[in-house]
């Protein structure tokens, strides 16, 4: 009889652990990271009794997660995968908002309205409204590419700062695996298990490390895991890395580049880290090669193509006015007389091109003769009309031409990252779907599964209530 009572108990506390747990799941069925549980059970120990041997009911082992290692490494390897074309998309977008395009606020627009003015001048070089407008329209072209080049500088400037923001939340989530880790460790329950709420916390911290770098996860027997990226071991046990965002200078150029470095919690300095994948990827790599005016020529870079055709252009134009004279000019040497200067005398470039200011004051003083005293002499500024139309100009383009490619390029990287965006999204969609099948809580199956541990409850509590009678009787029996 008390053997009875024993199975009963246990199949009372089985039932009822059943019943919280899937209570549990039910309560965090909206819970982001949560993955489904189950006890595990298994048949008591079994005991001698009368020549045969008796099962003494059910035990509970453990409570178990419904998670595939595999899909959660899959989730990691897209999330690097969306975050880096995310942000790609983000900042090709941005470049495209700063470049006016599609729109009539563009260097292609200010470009084709410089060479209408002049060729107007060529029409009539001493009439002085084509002269006011040639030079509104040398003037509207600086600014433009000043224009342009100050939102491009801007949007270099936001790319370091949110990379410093994103390195800090790292920070923040290494050292979160590191604790986790060392309360696993702390807490193991007495299969030598992990407690499910930890490894849900660590598999959401992990998730979200991945958006912002390739990573690579070493899980242990016991949960607690390595965390790792590009050969840079960045968790391990109860350790992390603390990770920083440096800024090299280059003499030469005066332009900067930006790389992760890591380091202990003592400072001791590891190595440079290469994220690899992810948002932090995509943020160095646009910041040191498409936003980068110094970047090397054989990687595109928006920044530094717009400075080579605004200093190649004002070259060309320059070159050709040298040669020219103004209403008012006399003497056998022309002046040489620019129509571009840079700003603050440094070399031309798209963020200090600007109208030469004595053209600005007098545009009497505009070069379009070959020869002085020759008030309808256009030979110079046809020539400046005439680039419009020079194939030479710069890789065998026109000046339009070479500002078309720029933009057609930046089309062309754009429209990459939105697709292999989508492809990530979708592929991401596909493994989270069949996580949610395998982990996430169905409220159907729990309330099925509600109905059955109360059945079992049942059914145990009237085993204990007709093996108690019968001790009754048994006892009564003796009075």
């Amino acid at each position: 009889m008390i053997r009875s009572l024993e199975i009963g108990k246990r199949a009372l506390l089985a039932s009822q652990r059943g019943l919280d747990v899937t209570s549990n799941n039910i309560a965090n069925v909206n819970t982001p990271g949560y993955a489904r549980q189950a006890i595990s059970l298994r048949p008591g120990e079994s005991i001698p009794v009368g020549g045969t041997m008796l099962g003494m009911g059910v035990l509970v082992t453990n409570i178990r997660q419904f998670r595939d290692h595999l899909i959660e490494r899959d989730v990691r390897t897209y999330t690097a995968t969306q975050s880096y074309y995310q942000q790609s998309q983000t900042i090709f977008q941005r470049i495209e908002a700063a470049l006016g395009e599609p729109g009539d606020q563009t260097i292609q627009t200010a470009l084709q309205q410089f060479f209408d003015a002049a060729s107007e001048l060529a029409s009539n070089p001493s009439r002085m409204a084509n002269r006011q407008l040639f030079v509104a329209r040398a003037a509207d072209l600086a600014s433009q590419f000043n224009r342009v080049s100050s939102a491009i500088a801007d949007l270099r400037s936001s790319t370091a700062d949110r990379t410093s923001q994103d390195i800090e939340r790292v920070n923040q989530l290494l050292a979160k695996l590191a604790g986790i880790n060392q309360q696993i460790n702390a807490t193991l329950d007495s299969s030598g298990q992990p407690a499910p709420s930890l490894v849900d916390q660590q598999h959401q911290a992990l998730e979200e490390l991945s958006a912002y770098l390739d990573i690579s996860v070493t899980r242990a027997a016991t949960g607690t895991v390595n965390v790792s990226s590009g050969g840079m071991m960045l968790v391990s046990l109860d350790s992390s890395l603390k990770l920083r965002v440096e800024k090299n200078l280059d003499s030469s150029s005066g332009a900067t580049t930006l790389r992760i470095t890591a380091q202990k919690q003592d400072g001791t300095s590891v190595g440079t880290l290469s994220p690899g994948s992810g948002e932090l990827a995509a943020l160095i790599e646009h910041y040191n090669v498409t936003l980068n005016p110094a970047a090397p020529s054989s990687q595109f870079s928006v920044a530094r193509e717009l400075d080579r055709l605004a200093s190649a252009f004002a070259d060309r134009v320059n070159t050709i006015a040298a040669g020219g004279y103004g209403l008012s000019d006399s003497g056998p040497t022309p002046p040489g007389r620019p129509i571009f200067v840079a700003a603050g005398g440094g070399p031309l470039s798209a963020g200090t091109i600007q109208l030469n200011p004595a053209l600005a004051s007098d545009p009497a003083l505009v070069p379009t003769a070959s020869a002085p005293g020759e008030p309808g002499n256009n030979a110079v500024v046809s020539a400046i009309a005439a680039l419009a139309s020079d194939s030479s100009f710069l890789d065998t383009l026109t000046p339009e031409g070479y500002y078309g490619s720029i933009t057609a390029q930046l089309a062309d990287r754009g429209a990459g990252a939105s697709d292999r965006l989508s492809a990530a999204q979708a592929t991401l969609n596909q493994i989270n779907q069949e996580r949610q099948s395998l982990s996430g809580v169905n409220l159907d199956e729990e309330a099925t599964n509600l109905i059955t541990y109360q059945r079992a409850f049942e059914a145990a509590a009237r085993v204990v209530t007709v093996t108690s009678d019968m001790l009754s009787t048994i006892v009564n029996l003796g009075r």
